[in-house]
Order: structure tokens, then sequence, then C-alpha cells
């Protein structure tokens, strides 16, 4: 009986993920929408805040409690500017009205203060 031997074949190299570098974004996943011919759709949706349609791609997903995944209502530049603290200012305006300080003006003589002293040297 013959035997048939192989040589020994290395193991197929496995695709291990770059790690990202701190403060690179990740890499999104492209997303195109085709119709039954074979042409690409794309889809626009209307933002809750600005009010603004945009394309989908300007919007991101959700996951809700139910396990379903959404598309976020707000467009990613209103998302960006939502967490971001707003500035009081009229916290500002009461703060730089306390800071003032109040000088009295130097008394202006009139002409009923210098009339005793007109007269007085007048002899």
């Amino acid at each position: 009986m013959l035997y048939k031997v192989t040589p020994m074949m290395p193991p197929p190299a496995t695709k291990e993920p770059k790690a990202r570098e701190a403060g690179q974004p990740r890499k999104r996943r492209k997303s195109a929408i085709f119709d039954a011919e074979g042409h690409e759709v794309l889809i626009s949706l209307m933002c809750l805040k600005c009010r603004t349609l945009k394309p989908l791609a300007q919007f991101g997903l959700r996951k809700m409690a139910d396990g379903a995944i959404r598309n976020q209502p707000w467009c990613r530049t209103c998302r960006s500017g939502a967490g971001k603290p707003k500035e009081k200012v009229e916290e500002n305006v009461v703060a730089a009205v306390a800071n003032l300080q109040v000088v009295l003006a130097p008394a202006v003589p009139t002409e009923e203060d210098e009339a005793p002293i007109a007269l007085a040297s007048r002899g």
C-alpha cells in the first residue's frame, strides 16, 4: 500500500486588526444603498434639531434597549455641540457690574460759592 505524503503547509495567516493610535478616529464602514436596478440611492433625513435635510451618512446609529439599532435623530454637527456647556451671558454682566467702583467727581464751584470770596477780596 502506498501512502501519499504531503509537505507541511504553514498555517493561514490571521488578520489581526491594527490597534488605533490615540486620537485617531475609527475607520467607518462604507454604507451604500442600491435599488433593484443596481443604482446607488442617496437617502436623506431631516435633523430634528436644525431642521435641515442631510444625507444618511451624517446621522449615527443608536442601540435601543430592546436591541434594535436605529438612526440618531440629530445630525453629527448638532450632536457635537449638544454636550458643551452654554455660556451664561447674564452672570457675566452681573459680575462685570459688581466689579465697578463708584468714584465721586470733584465738586465744581458755582457762582454762589465764589460770591463770598469775591466780596471779601474787594475789601
